[in-house]
């Protein structure tokens, strides 16, 4: 009966998630397993990202422009945690790149900035592969 009730109360959190899913922050792995990378969107423009480095790896934050592969933000840290909040705002439209390494692992997540009627930012993933293809 105590697997029934948690495995129903996991569904029910995840159908509750898939129902917000635009106000969560993005995670770099599955549901479970220690999250090194979180970016969590705090304001209309401006994301917060934090990694965790328990081990102390060389670590690095960037934010790339993916239409020309330009490096807008860089950051180094051995930090057992390490991060910032980025502001985007001034940043004209386009596509653009969170990239996280942490040793030999690489996260990648895509921001798509456009203007319609109000300019708005959206975060997403993005592989390892997109990004070469973009050189």
């Amino acid at each position: 009966m105590k697997t029934f009730i948690k495995t129903a109360s996991r569904f029910a959190l995840a159908a509750c998630l898939g129902l917000v899913g635009t106000s969560l922050p993005a995670r770099a792995q599955a549901v479970g397993r220690p999250q090194p990378v979180c970016i969590d969107q705090v304001g209309p423009f401006s994301y917060l990202v934090r990694v965790s480095n328990p081990s102390r790896q060389q670590g690095e934050l960037q934010l790339l422009s993916m239409a020309n592969n330009k490096l807008l933000y860089q950051q180094y840290s051995r930090g057992t945690v390490f991060g910032n909040r980025l502001n985007v705002q001034e940043l004209p439209d386009g596509q653009y790149a969170f990239l996280v390494k942490v040793g030999k692992k690489t996260y990648n997540y895509t921001l798509d900035i456009h203007s319609s009627r109000e300019r708005v930012a959206r975060l997403g993933t993005v592989s390892t592969t997109a990004l070469a293809t973009a050189e």
